[in-house]
C-alpha cells in the first residue's frame, strides 16, 4: 500500500515540479526549490488522499502559495506590504482552487466532461473520446456549468 503511495507521489512530483517551481521562484527564488519540497512533505496523506489529479494540483498550489506567505511574512520586515501584483496572483490562485473545488463536486460524468473542456478538447473531441453522444455532452457541459454558476451565485 506505502509502495502505490510512494508511486503516487513521485509520478505527481517529476511532473508538478516544474510548474511549482517556477511558480514559487516568482515570490521566493532563492527559495522555490525547498519550498516546493516542502509542500510534498507537508501534504504526503493529503495528496493521496485526493480522488483526481486537478485535486491534487490544486492542493499543491494552495500549499506552495501559503508557504511562500509564511516565507515572506517571517523574512521581510513587518512594516512592507506584499506588492499588489504578488496578491492579485494570490487571488487568482484561490480563484482557481475554489473552481476545482466547485468542479469536484460535481457528478462524475459532469466532472469528466468539464475536465476535458477547461483542458482545451470541444465538446465533438469531448464526445468522440468519451464514446458519448454530442448533444448529451452538450447537455452535461450546461448542466456543469449551471451549477458551477448557482454556487458561485450563492458564494457573493
Amino acid at each position: 500500500m506505502t509502495e502505490d503511495r510512494d508511486k503516487i507521489i513521485a509520478r505527481l512530483y517529476c511532473k508538478l515540479k516544474p510548474e511549482l517551481r517556477v511558480y514559487a521562484a516568482r515570490y521566493c527564488p532563492e527559495e522555490a526549490e525547498d519550498i516546493v519540497h516542502q509542500a510534498f512533505v507537508n501534504g504526503y496523506d493529503r495528496i493521496v488522499a485526493e480522488r483526481n489529479e486537478a485535486e491534487q494540483r490544486s492542493y499543491l498550489y494552495s500549499t506552495v502559495k501559503n508557504l511562500c506567505l509564511n516565507f515572506l511574512r517571517n523574512v521581510r520586515p513587518v512594516y512592507t506590504e506584499t506588492p499588489p501584483e504578488l496578491m492579485t496572483e494570490f487571488a487568482v490562485i484561490d480563484t482557481h482552487d475554489y473552481m476545482y473545488e466547485l468542479i469536484a463536486r460535481l457528478p462524475k460524468k459532469e466532472r469528466r466532461i468539464l475536465e476535458l473542456a477547461l483542458q482545451g478538447y470541444s465538446t465533438k473531441e469531448i464526445a468522440e473520446q468519451i464514446d458519448m453522444e454530442y448533444n448529451t455532452v452538450r447537455h452535461y457541459k450546461k448542466e456543469a456549468y449551471a451549477k458551477i454558476r448557482q454556487a458561485l451565485k450563492n458564494e457573493i
